[in-house]
């Protein structure tokens, strides 16, 4: 293991602790920058021994050591997450792309965080990553490459473009974002016009799992009008994906 790969492993859990809290900030970036490490509901500063990612949760017992106040799940859920990114792209591949393959799975974890608590997908991250797929696709497959990526953006963006303006018609109320549509463009980028489907039939699983299971938990029948965040299930499915690229299967 290299020295870079020891790195990201071990900064990953920060690293997702900073990813959650500019999702819980956004779109006001500086505020992340600004505010200090205080409990949302009592206001003491917090000490190290307290923001230790994942660590400080469970010896806390996910409650702030002075108010006792329950700390949100999704720092904890974001710092996980952001390990396992790193875990996997290190155990997946080696070199350059092990950092480009952190970087994506780092932006598509903001960019889920994000939707979840606002139900939009900020354009500059999909913008980031359609470019930097761009980039990758022209790295790895020359000119060749870049065409079948701008291709596959093309074709991603239109087809739920158009799914998303047919719903509004025939429904009048809309269905599906175009900030959705935006990021299968980006997986488009990043996997080629062949991964588009699979983008969509994955993302819909994930998507069908987690209403199942939110469902289970909260102990409430799904409501088919129920609006939910499609981006998460979108940018997991892309990352995996990417994965599953990487280990040569042949699915892309």
């Amino acid at each position: 293991m290299s020295g870079t790969q020891l790195f990201l492993l071990i900064a990953s859990p920060f690293i997702g602790s900073f990813i959650s809290a500019s999702a819980n900030s956004w779109p006001n970036w500086n505020k992340v920058l600004q505010s200090r490490s205080n409990c949302s509901h009592c206001q003491k500063r917090l000490q190290v021994r307290d923001l230790i990612p994942i660590a400080s949760f469970l010896v806390l017992g996910g409650k702030c050591r002075f108010c006792s106040t329950a700390i949100g799940i999704n720092h904890l859920l974001a710092e996980i997450f952001a390990t396992l990114i790193a875990v996997f792209a290190v155990w997946v591949f080696s070199g350059s792309l092990v950092l480009v393959s952190v970087f994506l799975g780092w932006v598509l974890l903001f960019g889920a965080l994000v939707d979840l608590r606002t139900r939009l997908l900020p354009d500059e991250m999909n913008f980031i990553l359609i470019i930097t797929g761009l980039l990758v696709s022209f790295w790895q497959g020359g000119g060749q490459g870049l065409l079948y990526a701008i291709l596959a953006t093309i074709i991603g963006y239109g087809v739920f473009f158009i799914i998303a303006k047919l719903y509004l018609r025939l429904r009048g109320r809309e269905g599906l974002g175009l900030g959705d549509a935006k990021l299968l463009a980006a997986g488009g980028a990043w996997l080629g016009p062949l991964a588009l489907n699979w983008i969509i039939l994955l993302g819909c699983v994930i998507a069908l799992l987690g209403i199942i299971t939110t469902s289970i938990y909260s102990r409430k029948r799904a409501k088919a009008d129920a609006m939910i965040s499609f981006g998460p299930a979108l940018a997991m499915a892309i990352y995996l994906l990417w994965l599953i690229k990487g280990t040569s299967i042949g699915l892309l």
